[in-house]
């Protein structure tokens, strides 16, 4: 029996076992329960990074493991299919709107626990800071090598003065020399596999509107495209250079965070942590997204950008990408969100490609939850002149590949994540994340 079909009989193992306890009844931020928006429990219009003190509440009420408690339950979305089901929040309501962290010894579903807030709750943060951070490890084991290395450990944060935010990261890292992950945001430049400063972000933003619907950032940010999710290493992120690890740029974004749509577009004028300036990307990139129900959210992508040459490749010469296309979030049960995304792909002296993934996530119960994924990508041939290129995966003819995935949120603060990952033309890698975060 081959190890990859072993993974797979015992991640079915593990479904069946939780399956027998007691079913999620928990309505929250996330599509699954009819929530779309990203602002309210995020600093960052689009997701991910600093969250709010909403957003701490409801991940200590909606997504770790109550142990026996009853499950936190909120009030499902509005019929209309608002895109964001919190529009009342508000910092300044009263605690019967919004339950005020309880006391360890008071601690029931219906409140979020004092462990909630920021470094487990030992202080609270003055209004207008909203402070976070992550520490995760990784360990791989493939071909018989195990190994094990420090993966993140930023710490990162917003001031909010009125329409006026400021926001950041700030870590640290170790790289290889001509990795292409980390190494496009470092702020210092040590030698190979020293520990050198990183900031993957930092930005000045401007709220235009009374309503918050409308943010105007400058700065060092996330490119606003596809589907924000944490795997880096995803095909869709690496193929179309928009993952949230080492592929921010710096430039001007206008967010516009409404009832049932919401968007971004960004004039990017290049990565300044990276040099030299020939490697520097600059064009734009524009993501819009709507829910067709309150189950169903659809939108589209668009990126194009023209360097001297291209920093992956290092090939020299004016080098043009672009990425098209559309994603969608769908929760057909409660328990079960399909994600999907697919991209063309279009690059100087290469021919057309394409890049895409299909991911399903069922929440067994509160705080645990199983994934697989199936991705394919074909970056386009490689033109040359003289005899034809060979098609080969990934360049030329698709490559597949697929993800097994069991997130556990065992405690306030924290996951562990294991995946199994089988890809063509590569060795078959188990993996597993530890991730805290402040």
């Amino acid at each position: 029996m081959g190890l990859f079909l072993r993974v797979a009989l015992f991640v079915l193992a593990l479904s069946a076992l939780a399956l027998t306890t007691r079913p999620a009844h928990a309505y929250g931020f996330m599509i699954r329960h009819g929530y779309g928006g990203c602002t309210t429990c995020h600093t960052d219009p689009s997701g991910g990074e600093t969250l709010t003190r909403y957003g701490r509440a409801q991940s200590d009420l909606l997504l770790r493991m109550r142990y026996g408690k009853a499950e936190a339950s909120a009030p499902p979305a509005p019929a209309s299919g608002s895109f964001d089901g919190f529009d009342d929040f508000d910092e300044t309501a009263s605690p019967k709107q919004i339950p005020a962290p309880a006391p360890a010894e008071e601690e029931d579903a219906a409140s979020p626990s004092r462990s909630s807030g920021f470094l487990w709750g030992l202080f609270d943060e003055p209004d207008f800071v909203s402070l976070g951070g992550s520490l995760r490890s990784a360990s791989t084991l493939k071909s018989g090598d195990f190994r094990w290395f420090p993966m993140q450990a930023d710490f990162y944060g917003q001031l909010a003065f009125g329409p006026l935010h400021v926001g950041g990261s700030l870590g640290a890292v170790k790289t290889r020399a001509g990795s292409p992950h980390g190494r496009a945001a470092l702020v210092t430049r040590g030698d190979d596999g020293q520990l050198n400063l990183v900031s993957r972000t930092h930005w000045l933003g401007l709220g235009l509107d009374s309503r918050n619907e409308l943010l105007l950032r400058a700065g060092r940010l996330n490119v606003p495209f596809g589907l924000r999710m944490s795997e880096h290493v995803m095909w869709v992120r690496e193929a179309t250079r928009t993952d949230r690890e080492s592929d921010q740029q710096h430039g001007v974004a206008l967010a516009y965070s409404g009832e049932a749509l919401r968007g971004e577009v960004m004039a990017i004028a290049g990565n300044y942590q990276l040099t030299p300036d020939r490697y520097r990307e600059r064009g734009y990139s524009l993501y819009l997204e709507g829910f067709a129900s309150s189950s169903l959210a659809v939108g589209a992508s668009h990126l194009f950008t023209v360097a001297q040459a291209d920093r992956l490749s290092l090939e020299q010469g004016e080098t043009l990408r672009g990425a098209h296309g559309l994603f969608a979030r769908w929760s057909p049960l409660r328990p079960l969100v399909v994600m999907a995304e697919a991209n063309g792909l279009k690059s100087s002296r290469r021919d057309l490609g394409y890049v895409g993934f299909v991911q399903a996530d069922y929440e067994l119960t509160q705080g645990l939850h199983l994934g697989a994924t199936g991705e394919a990508l074909d970056a386009g041939r490689v033109r040359q002149t003289g005899p034809d290129q060979a098609k080969i995966p990934g360049a030329g003819e698709p490559r597949f590949g697929g993800w097994l995935t069991t997130t556990w949120y065992f405690l306030p603060h924290c996951d562990l994540r294991v995946d199994a990952i089988a890809r063509q033309n590569a060795d078959f890698m188990l993996m597993s994340q530890l991730h805290v975060f402040l």
